[in-house]
């Protein structure tokens, strides 16, 4: 028997080595893809697991101890356009007869990917997975066009309350690094690999700097001119309610008069007499208006 003494040795050194290879992490990763642990006893890991050097954990020797969340980090594309123009462009072009253009067109493509070191946040907390990995996408580059958009307007428009000209119009370089800056500063989570211009068309905007001071000293004057005119405005329009009411009166009375004269259409033969007779208020007194209206007849 103790010359067999090498076969328990060798089954053992098997199952070691069984057990080494089955705990070892990476054999199970992909090129590109990295994981995040989630332990029985644990929960979610913090750190991520990347798809080279050795990580051993032994909760894979036990059934249903540990969980790998498996994400394969690919490069994204998203193409992000931006068609816009300058706030109240058209009122300010409308200054000049060749009615200068200020809109923004812009078109950039972005490449991008998923910080690894973001992954166990994203795992752990807002439920990614490599099945809704595609989803996860969409949305980020809906956000990083809205984002971009921002960023290319927010250069485009010149700083508020300044009477300082913005100076030279911006061009590619500009944008390009304002907007790469900008989109790292807002998702920090994403990785961005390139943003190359494809279209870049910024308006003048030392023109349109000028445009706008000279459109806005214009509704000043206006408004001034407005308020001088106010007084006399108001008094105008107080003849013109005192005419109007002195009309009414007067169609007023009138109507009052045919209902009367519709009445006793014999006043109207008495109006004639007093007229024609030329009677004075005396006379009218001592009228025998029976008399006069009976002659009339």
């Amino acid at each position: 028997m103790r010359n067999h003494w090498y076969i328990p040795s060798a089954v053992l050194l098997v199952l070691v080595l069984v057990g080494f290879f089955a705990g070892w992490v990476q054999l199970s990763l992909s090129p590109d893809t990295w994981a995040v642990a989630f332990t029985t006893t644990r929960g979610f890991e913090k750190s991520v697991i990347s798809p080279s050097g050795f990580t051993w954990r032994w909760e894979r020797l036990v059934p249903h101890a540990l969980t790998l969340y498996r994400i394969n980090i690919r490069v994204e594309k998203t193409d992000v356009e931006i068609k816009s123009l300058l706030p109240s462009a058209d009122a300010y072009s409308s200054l000049m007869p060749e009615r200068p253009d200020f809109s923004v067109d812009i078109k950039l493509s972005v490449l991008y990917r998923i910080r690894p070191d973001t992954l166990p946040e994203l795992v752990g907390n807002e439920g990614l997975r490599q099945e809704n990995i595609g989803d996860w996408y969409d949305q980020m580059s809906s956000e990083i066009q809205a984002r971009a958009s921002q960023l290319a307007l927010g250069l485009a428009s010149p700083p508020a309350q300044t009477d300082e000209p913005p100076g030279v119009p911006v061009d590619a370089g500009d944008v390009e690094t304002a907007i790469a800056h900008g989109l790292a500063e807002g998702f920090p989570g994403l990785e961005f690999l390139s943003l190359s211009p494809v279209v870049v068309k910024m308006p003048d905007m030392e023109l349109y700097s000028k445009l706008k001071a000279a459109y806005l000293r214009i509704v000043d004057e206006r408004e001034k001119a407005l308020s001088r005119l106010a007084p006399q405005q108001a008094a105008d329009d107080a003849l013109h309610i005192s005419a109007m009411q002195r009309q009414e009166d007067s169609i007023a009375l009138l109507t009052k008069y045919g209902e009367l004269l519709a009445k006793y259409p014999a006043l109207i033969k008495f109006l004639f007499l007093t007229t024609s007779q030329k009677l004075t208020p005396k006379d009218l007194q001592t009228l025998d208006l029976l008399d006069k209206l009976g002659g009339l007849e």
